[in-house]
């Protein structure tokens, strides 16, 4: 079962309850849609730009970027609804709900 979800150090589409490890991996089933993994990519670095990392710490400065949490309220619900309608049929998915 993979879930899509943002968290800081992890690719957002990953295994449930995959070792640290696997949480920054690229599934098999999207190694080959580049399109996606655009997408991903994109709303991971956009999300990481609301941590600051010093000295293996990371300390969440979000609040100072509200634009920035809005564009990801923007792009997180359409890309769960694609990420769905294309895999959904073919791998267990879920999709946890976008908190910021």
């Amino acid at each position: 079962m993979y879930e899509f979800v943002l968290e800081y150090g992890s690719f957002p589409v990953k295994l449930v309850d995959g070792f640290v490890d696997n949480r920054t991996e690229i599934p098999d089933f999207l190694k080959d849609d580049e399109e996606m993994l655009a997408r991903l990519e994109e709303i991971n670095a956009l999300f990481h730009q609301l941590f600051l990392t010093i000295e293996c710490k990371f300390d969440y400065i979000g609040k100072q970027f509200p634009d920035k949490i809005e564009v990801l309220r923007e792009l997180y619900h359409p890309l769960a609804d694609d990420l769905l309608a294309k895999y959904g049929d073919h791998v267990e998915l879920t999709i946890e709900p976008f908190i910021l």
